[in-house]
């Protein structure tokens, strides 16, 4: 069966449009709207994330002050809190800008996916350093095995 050109259910994509050094896409792809239960259950998600990412940098910052003070007091870097604080600053921050995205999925119209993709992308980043974290311990550890069994 022939389409009509233009028609929406045309194989065809929508005609580029060059505008300076960018090419666009027109018209505008329409992206999936979640609807109202979905919505929710994101907006809740979204919420969460932003208090426990807020949460989670407010405890980088005390761990960055009781390194402040046990240097003003003993003149000793503690590297272990050293590394908590920027630790828990960066994946509070993550988890913050996550929720914000999630948060946006459920309050925009339109741009649903657009959002929701941006969500995923900062928790990709935020899981990229976990696994990072959990490779190198897993790393470390079978070193420390390995010099446990052949030491002792």
């Amino acid at each position: 069966m022939a389409t009509a050109p233009g028609d929406a259910s045309s194989a065809t994509p929508p005609a580029r449009i060059e505008t300076g050094s960018a090419i666009t896409s027109s018209p505008q792809r329409h992206q999936y709207e979640f609807n109202a239960t979905e919505d929710r259950i994101i907006q809740d998600l979204g919420v969460k994330m932003s208090f426990a990412g807020l949460f989670m940098v407010g405890i980088g910052l005390c761990f960055a002050l009781s390194t402040i003070q046990h240097w003003s007091k003993l003149r000793e870097i503690e590297v272990g809190l050293i590394f908590l604080s920027m630790l828990f600053a960066v994946f509070g921050v993550w988890t913050h800008r996550a929720g914000s995205d999630f948060r946006r999925v459920a309050e925009s119209r339109g741009r649903d996916v657009t959002h929701l993709m941006s969500a995923l992308a900062t928790l990709l980043s935020c899981y990229r350093l976990i696994y990072l974290i959990c490779f190198v311990a897993l790393i470390f550890a079978v070193i420390q095995l390995a010099a446990t069994s052949l030491g002792g």
